[in-house]
């Protein structure tokens, strides 16, 4: 979605790019970012930038890319947001964008393979899981245990995205506690499998499922009047890493680097807090 036009700020860049094995940790990016976040730079970014991001990044970046564009009034902020597995696929069929996000790193690993990004990845935000159920709740779900009650109507996405990979993976870890067949009984009441999360998010808010596992993000404002969240134990919750990193393609280098460290910087970091991520940096 493109934005509102900005005003002149910045920051000064180190050269810090090479192509590296995937990290998982804020990588080379980091030295893209003064350690006072961010700060004027010599040249004021200008032009169109088109971001790849996972959706549940949407209405962070959303709000990432006004206050760039305010702060950059020559930058226009464009966004494709998707199931990261999607977005790889496209990039690597020949799409363009100045940036990738994924919501795991196997698929930033994928499209690093495929060379359709460059450089080394920096995680910049981690999420966690959270049942939602209808606010009736008409199957009275109490505790995410009862995720294996007969009959339950369950939909998640699909295990080819990551919210779907971190989703099994928790149902996995609790089997220790729950059972071995714990796993086996609450993917039985698998009613649907979703291309991404927020169509999970939709298919409860509509009643058209008793429960799924999303982003706690994803429960924003717009969506708490019509859910119910369910908190999962970090024993078995996944921590879940959002690498990003600039394209092979990469066109508007000036307007990515200003956004990526905004992103790393406190405010930005601060935007991603809000929406329920849990920030990289302080």
């Amino acid at each position: 979605m493109g934005l509102r036009r900005p005003r002149r700020a910045g920051l000064a860049w180190a050269v810090c790019w090479r192509p590296q094995v995937l990290g998982a940790g804020l990588g080379l990016l980091g030295c893209l970012v003064s350690h006072h976040g961010y700060t004027q730079p010599s040249t004021s970014p200008s032009g169109e930038l088109l971001v790849f991001a996972a959706a549940s990044l949407t209405e962070s970046f959303t709000e990432l890319g006004q206050r760039l564009e305010s702060l950059h009034p020559g930058v226009h902020v464009l966004y494709n947001f998707g199931s990261s597995a999607a977005l790889r696929t496209q990039l690597e069929q020949g799409a363009r964008a100045d940036v990738f996000v994924s919501a795991d790193l196997e698929q930033m690993e994928r499209a690093r393979r495929q060379g359709v990004v460059q450089g080394e990845a920096a995680v910049v935000a981690h999420n966690r899981l959270v049942v939602i159920v209808p606010r009736h709740n008409p199957r009275h779900v109490q505790r995410w245990q009862d995720l294996a009650t007969p009959g339950l109507k369950l939909v998640l996405a699909a295990a080819s995205v990551p919210v779907g990979q971190y989703s099994r993976q928790a149902l996995r870890l609790a089997q220790g506690e729950y059972g071995a067949d714990f796993m086996t009984q609450v993917l039985r009441n698998l009613a649907s499998e979703e291309d991404n999360v927020k169509q999970v998010v939709a298919k409860v808010r509509l009643g058209e499922a008793d429960a799924g596992m999303v982003y706690r993000s994803d429960v924003t404002a717009k969506v708490q009047p019509d859910v119910l969240t369910l908190p999962i134990p970090d024993a078995y919750n996944p921590l879940a890493a959002y690498p990003l990193a600039l394209t092979a393609d990469v066109r508007n280098r000036p307007a990515a680097e200003a956004w990526v460290a905004l992103l790393l910087s406190p405010a930005g970091q601060a935007i991603l807090k809000a929406h329920g991520f849990i920030p990289v940096r302080d």
